[in-house]
């Protein structure tokens, strides 16, 4: 069961790292759910194939801070809690890991240009959709990446169209959006699509060596004895927090286990459910399955584990804040420009990006969990594994 004020950080942050286009590597994690480039809106299959018939709560969020939760409520033992934390000293081996890793997060596919497009391959191409002679909206992009064959997630026709082209020669081709579309500006309309390929992609992918040319382009730094100098203080302070938020990880999963609930605060659960039921909904309309089926397949979850994991979401914003009450800790402004400033530093992000793409409340309530495990790890017994 995956526990949301643990791992909200690590995966929120690391999301920014790829929409922000961040290069400061080291110790990040991966994502998972459809990418940028798996919805295009106006050419992806209808988004109401997950068939629904569930509505969701009409509810407020719960005022945690505002209420009394003793009656919600009752805290175990969150002071002298034993706890591991791993080594945080980076070995010479683990560095070279790094550059590797580093590297290979640049590696590229080597283009071709002088053929025309075979069926499967990927291609880079921009398209513009035109109904009755006048561009529709999401029916355009540019450099967009597309694989040339059919059941790729577009409309029966458009993908396929690419099959034969040769880069850099405009084409044109006209497609029918399916009867029951969800737009119905377009649904059983023919359509006109006026497109570019730039490339298609090589099967072989090229892992770029790391030179003072690579460094300088892609970091600003003179040459590679340089970088790996300050490499090596990224390297290092990533795996100190990382080593430091595993430890708050776990001493979290011991202080919310030790916590009992009592009852749950007025509609706050079916709220939270709600809202990660339909954040699922919509993925499973992107890649054209019904609700169940895409949490069965793509999140390994039942709908009752969906909503025991809301129970336990539940929970843990009610010892957190019943902690944070019974602690007197309250976060400043000067706190959250602290945070902040430490986090944008930390992932290689403005303020502004972190505060535009997660909500300043997000940020707030991020900070403040770190305050709060702070505080709690003064008193915990902490185990060097």
């Amino acid at each position: 069961m995956k526990n949301i004020k643990t791992t909200a950080l690590t995966i929120l942050l690391s999301m920014l790292l790829v929409s922000c286009g961040s290069s400061q590597p080291g110790f990040s994690v991966g994502t998972s759910g459809p990418s940028a480039g798996d919805v295009i809106e106006g050419l992806q299959n209808d988004s109401s194939a997950s068939g629904s018939t569930y509505t969701p709560v009409d509810a407020e969020a719960y005022d945690y801070m505002a209420n009394d939760l003793t009656s919600f409520i009752k805290l175990g033992e969150y002071k002298n809690v034993p706890v591991t934390m791993a080594s945080a000293a980076v070995t010479d081996e683990e560095f070279e890991n790094e550059i590797d890793y580093m590297l290979e997060s640049y590696a590229y596919y080597e283009t071709v240009t002088d053929r025309q497009v075979e069926e499967g391959e990927t291609v880079l191409a921009d398209y513009s959709g035109y109904l009755d002679g006048v561009q529709f909206e999401g029916g355009t992009a540019a450099n967009q990446t597309i694989v040339a064959a059919s059941g790729t997630g577009y409309i029966e026709g458009f993908a396929e169209a690419f099959i034969g082209q040769m880069p850099g020669v405009e084409f044109d081709f006209d497609v029918t959006f399916p009867a029951d579309y969800g737009n119905t500006d377009l649904a059983g309309k023919e359509v006109t699509f006026v497109c570019t390929i730039h490339s298609i992609q090589g099967s072989e992918q090229i892992i770029p060596e790391l030179t003072d040319e690579f460094v300088k382009e892609n970091f600003g730094y003179n040459n590679v004895e340089e970088f790996r100098i300050l490499f090596r203080d990224t390297v290092e302070a990533q795996k100190a927090y990382y080593v430091e938020s595993t430890m708050y990880s776990e001493l979290w999963l011991t202080v919310v286990g030790n916590a009992e609930v009592i009852a749950y605060p007025g509609q706050e659960v079916e709220r939270v459910y709600g809202e990660r039921r339909a954040m699922y909904e919509e993925y499973a309309g992107y890649y054209g399955v019904d609700y169940e089926t895409f949490l069965s397949n793509y999140a390994g979850l039942t709908d009752e584990e969906l909503y025991a994991e809301s129970q336990n979401y539940v929970k843990e914003d009610l010892v957190m804040y019943q902690l944070i009450k019974e602690l007197n800790l309250d976060l400043t402004e000067d706190d959250y420009a602290e945070g902040m400033a430490f986090f944008a530093d930390y992932y290689g992000a403005t303020e502004e990006e972190l505060a535009a793409y997660y909500g300043e409340e997000t940020m707030r309530t991020t900070i403040l969990w770190q305050a709060l495990m702070e505080k709690i790890a003064e008193t915990a017994v902490i185990t060097e594994g």
